[in-house]
């Protein structure tokens, strides 16, 4: 398995998460079972998923500021975990670089949302990253 698709496993299982209520062990547990090459991605996958589920409140109120005022509810369960994956290597993996982050998201976005994901997606990513820098 490659970074690339680690980190689309990641966003399903982040979106997992959104959708079926999974604690991080559960969906984890669940995604090994059921996967079977994750060959050098399993301490990737593991720290993202648990990191960006127990900053889950944090990485929420970080998109809901720079969406211009869009509630997380409101955003497609799709966008939502794509956005989550990014943010959480860009605040919280310093091992990961930001620009990478944020373009794995917004191919993520291209291919599992819909036409206007991939715009909304780099527009609030980017500005995660310029308050970051500052």
């Amino acid at each position: 398995m490659t970074r690339k698709e680690a980190r689309e496993s990641c966003f399903k299982l982040l979106f997992e998460y959104e959708v079926q209520k999974l604690t991080a062990e559960e969906a984890l547990e669940l995604f090994y079972e059921l996967t079977e090459d994750v060959k050098g991605q399993t301490d990737y996958i593991d720290n993202t998923v648990k990191t960006a589920i127990s900053n889950v409140e944090k990485i929420d109120a970080v998109i809901e500021e720079y969406s211009n005022s869009w509630k997380v509810s409101r955003l497609a369960k799709v966008t939502l975990a794509v956005l989550r994956v990014a943010i959480c290597e860009i605040l919280y993996m310093d091992d990961i670089a930001d620009s990478i982050a944020i373009n794995e998201a917004v191919e993520i976005a291209k291919k599992y949302g819909d036409e206007k994901s991939p715009k909304f997606v780099n527009g609030i990513l980017s500005s995660v990253y310029k308050s970051k820098e500052q």
